[in-house]
């Protein structure tokens, strides 16, 4: 069985100026991996061959990397990619330095530009800048889509409806930060995986380390080393471990087919018992060619 994909995000670099109690991939400003150009590049030219048509620079923080994601939004264009960015705003201390950063996006022809807000997560964090850059975008022309996570953001507009403010997934720095405080479901209920189709992906991520994760922390192969295409036709939900007990029956199902008892009684969602069982597996050892990269399980 193999699969096919219609867009790849690429997490340019898993560090970020912000370590935010709901990242699943534990970013932070001390966290390592950064991806090259000629990795980004190679992996575009084979995206655009297997018929991929989308991708996206993040991280971690991508504009930290600014350059090179330039460069590779260049390369891009040229390959016929639509691409997009997520970024935090960091940069965005006026309305005019917000500009200076955008404008090249711009004249880029990004497709998809996505602030994100983490007022809710990061204490100190300023949605001023989120502000600038909202007002920036507008004035190059730009349509900024605003992502909310767990709670509204302290902006005025755009505003968002509360069925576009996204769910915290209970997995990564999440799982242990945030998902203590809010479990209410016992184990039983929870028999699927509410925000994957491991048989129909659509989208996956991979950073530095070449693993084209299909969740965060659940490797389908490595990029780098054997390509996308061939990733890509090996790949099959039915027989890879970890993916293949998912399907059968969620977070629950994992954890039986591992003789891991739940350690709690009560979790917050799908993803808080299926990463306990995930780092409980690496601890172990076990299915150390699926449970990937280390960096989505605290390093």
């Amino acid at each position: 069985m193999s699969i096919r994909l219609d867009g790849i995000h690429f997490l340019v670099t898993y560090r970020c100026t912000y370590a935010c109690e709901h990242c699943f991939l534990w970013c932070g400003a001390e966290a390592e991996s950064t991806m090259t150009l000629a990795q980004l590049e190679g992996l575009m030219g084979q995206a655009a061959e297997c018929g991929i048509r989308n991708v996206y620079f993040e991280g971690g923080e991508p504009t930290l990397a600014y350059p090179v994601v330039l460069e590779a939004a260049r390369y891009a264009q040229r390959a016929g990619l639509a691409w997009g960015l997520v970024t935090n705003c960091y940069w965005a201390t006026s309305v005019e330095d917000a500009m200076v950063w955008l404008r090249p996006l711009a004249d880029l022809e990004i497709s998809d530009l996505s602030l994100s807000s983490y007022a809710y997560f990061v204490e100190d964090a300023d949605e001023t800048k989120l502000r600038n850059a909202v007002v920036a975008a507008r004035k190059l022309g730009l349509s900024p889509a605003v992502l909310e996570v767990g709670a509204p953001a302290c902006i005025e507009e755009p505003r968002t409806s509360p069925e576009d403010v996204a769910a915290v997934m209970h997995k990564g720095r999440a799982a242990e930060k945030i998902a203590p405080h809010r479990a209410s479901r016992p184990p039983r209920e929870l028999v699927t995986c509410p925000y994957e189709d491991f048989a129909d992906p659509g989208r996956a991520h991979v950073g530095a380390d070449g693993e084209l994760q299909i969740c965060q922390g659940i490797s389908a192969g490595n990029v780098l080393a054997n390509g996308i295409a061939a990733v890509l036709d090996a790949y099959d939900p039915t027989a890879r471990p970890i993916i293949r007990e998912l399907l059968a029956g969620g977070p629950v199902a994992l954890a039986e087919a591992h003789g891991h008892t739940p350690l709690r009684a009560l979790y917050a969602d799908e993803c808080h018992l299926c990463y306990e069982v995930r780092a409980a597996l690496r601890s172990q050892g076990r299915h150390p060619d699926v449970l990937l990269p280390s960096q989505c399980y605290g390093g």
